[in-house]
């Protein structure tokens, strides 16, 4: 299969859609990390909630998932892989600080702090009610 070059600009991500049981409890999540609704993406049609933070970071919150699957997040617990997006990242300016407030509001840290790939970032992970995974990473200075 041959791709032509594209001939139009992509500008930043618009949202993260994430997929979530219970909108109440998963509002009520996002607003501790400083995300809140926004009444203009109020959707309850397509049972989405949009949600915005101070950084205009957004995420639609989609309330239609069956109960969560028992060996855990489908897309990354698993031996097999299947294809699908499996995390959002958030860039934070002070990670220590981020990772200090995570441990105070109970909320555990799956993975690090770590310095990933070229060292241009250290990271952490956490999970939401329904086990989706949110990458937290602040951006170092290059050496």
């Amino acid at each position: 299969m041959t791709l032509m070059k594209s001939v139009f600009a992509i500008g930043p991500i618009d949202h993260v859609g994430i997929r979530v049981r219970d909108r109440d409890v998963s509002v009520k999540f996002y607003e501790h990390l400083g995300f809140r609704p926004d009444p203009t993406e109020e959707s309850p049609e397509f049972k989405a909630t949009g949600m915005v933070n101070d950084a205009g970071a957004r995420i639609h919150l989609i309330y239609n998932s069956m109960e969560a699957y028992p060996g855990g997040n489908v897309l990354l617990d698993q031996p097999v892989k299947w294809p699908g997006y499996t995390h959002a990242a958030f860039v934070v300016l002070d990670l220590d600080s981020m990772i200090a407030w995570l441990k105070e509001a109970h909320i555990e840290i799956t993975e690090g702090p770590v310095v990933l790939g070229d060292g241009r970032r250290r990271t952490c992970f956490v999970r939401d009610p329904d086990l989706n995974v949110l990458e937290f990473n602040e951006l170092l200075t290059p050496h």
